[in-house]
């Protein structure tokens, strides 16, 4: 249940809430890992959806270790692929500019709270005429952490000066829910279809097939 009278800010995740780039990542995944023998298939690239991508990569050498890894070069081939892809191809996920303008309307502030570096979010927010709609964005690369602790959250929070009592999070993956929940917001989690039933979902104050409905429940 979201209590709507107490939101006074939202904060979007960007990767799979705001931009469908998920299809746009798995390529990079199949073109870097394939580099080193590798041969990802999607199946394969959705189990490490939502992680950062120093986890995706640790993830796929422990399972099917490589030789000579240079995990710093592959970090950087990925974000490389990821945003070439993204900047080509990648679109807008229904409902978001609609979440937005309710944002707006309502007279919250409006922050952005990504796993993403920094030139990957301000390159997605002016591929769509965004930026100026955001009061302030943040890559959890900077924080010590990254999700699914909640410190990139908390940092937003604190620049849009809202308490974070008083912040609405919307993540779509398992782990930045994980992280948005930690922070002590309130957390809607839109995931994905093939993630939609999945039970560390649970854990959100409320669960929506698309922001398509959100104004359904905080309007």
């Amino acid at each position: 249940m979201i209590i709507a009278d107490k939101i006074k800010a939202v904060i979007f995740d960007m990767d799979g809430l705001l931009v469908n780039s998920e299809p746009c990542w798995h390529d990079a995944e199949k073109i870097v890992f394939g580099r080193v023998g590798l041969e990802l298939t999607t199946e394969n690239c959705l189990e490490t959806t939502g992680k950062p991508v120093k986890d995706v990569i640790q993830y796929w050498f422990e399972k099917r270790p490589w030789v000579n890894p240079e995990f710093d070069q592959m970090e950087a081939d990925l974000f490389a692929e990821a945003t070439k892809a993204i900047k080509g191809t990648a679109e807008l996920m229904p409902g978001f500019l609609n979440a937005i303008w309710l944002a707006e309307q309502k007279g919250w502030k409006i922050g952005l709270a990504s796993a993403s570096p920094i030139p990957m979010i301000e390159m997605v927010l002016a591929k769509f005429e965004l930026t100026h709609r955001f009061h302030f964005y943040h890559s959890a690369e900077l924080e010590e952490f990254n999700k699914p602790h909640p410190a990139v959250y908390l940092s937003v929070a604190k620049r849009l000066q809202v308490p974070i009592e008083n912040c609405l999070i919307l993540e779509d993956s398992g782990g930045g829910v994980k992280g948005a929940v930690a922070s002590r917001a309130q957390v809607i989690a839109v995931p994905s279809p093939h993630e939609y039933d999945e039970p560390k979902f649970k854990i959100a104050n409320l669960r929506l097939r698309s922001l398509e409905d959100l104004e359904r429940v905080v309007g």
